[in-house]
């Protein structure tokens, strides 16, 4: 990896902005690993929502089993989850020739349709949002439902959403698959990888291809 060096702020340029997208078990993760290891050269910076110190707390509430909060608390607690990665992005993209959002606005929408909340109270903080995440390369990572739920069932540790069941699941994919569509028919950069039937080496290698032609810092 390559060393990071801060540069006096007159000198900074902004590094590339990735987002990756994809119900859970899609293999986000593994893609995300998969590019920084080809990425040696570059600086890399992941920026997820349970290892940053500013964001864990409130990812601990989310995900507390003995604590059920009202829709309307719960969506104002991951819109605030996500205006302060947004910072910590911003600062990120200063210092790294790369930095990837593990999930962005497309999944933030998606927990209004899980929660049946209606979106209007909060149209202007989602639409801060989403014109922040327009200038990223979104990568969005596609499998079936089944493959998803394979995958969700054979890890140790499953979060919240994912302990409510297969049924439930699947109501949450398909909104999510239809909410990320929407989002692709309006974004300017979305690439669809396929996480199934193309093994990891190929799809970093579709990922990073993708970088390359959007300019992402990789010339």
């Amino acid at each position: 990896m390559k060393e990071q060096v801060e540069m006096p702020e007159g000198e900074r340029s902004l590094g590339g902005f990735v987002t990756f997208e994809g119900y859970d078990g899609a293999g986000k993760s593994s893609l995300i690993n998969g590019v920084r290891e080809m990425l040696t050269d570059k600086s890399v910076r992941v920026v997820g929502r349970k290892n940053e110190p500013e964001l864990v707390d409130i990812s601990r509430v989310l995900e507390r089993e003995d604590l059920r909060h009202h829709g309307n608390v719960e969506v104002l607690l991951r819109i605030a989850l996500e205006i302060e990665r947004e910072s910590i992005i911003s600062r990120s993209r200063l210092n790294n020739d790369i930095t990837i959002c593990d999930r962005g606005v497309a999944s933030l929408i998606s927990w209004f349709d899980y929660l049946g909340v209606p979106r209007d109270p909060c149209e202007r903080l989602l639409q801060g949002l989403m014109d922040y995440h327009s200038s990223a390369l979104t990568v969005v990572c596609a499998a079936d439902f089944d493959t998803c739920w394979k995958r969700i069932s054979s890890r140790g540790e499953q979060s919240r959403k994912e302990k409510l069941g297969k049924d439930v699941n699947s109501k949450y994919f398909t909104m999510y698959e239809a909410n990320i569509l929407r989002y692709a028919e309006t974004a300017a950069n979305v690439v669809f990888v396929d996480t199934v039937d193309l093994n990891l080496a190929e799809s970093t290698s579709h990922v990073v291809q993708a970088l390359q032609s959007h300019g992402l810092g990789l010339s």
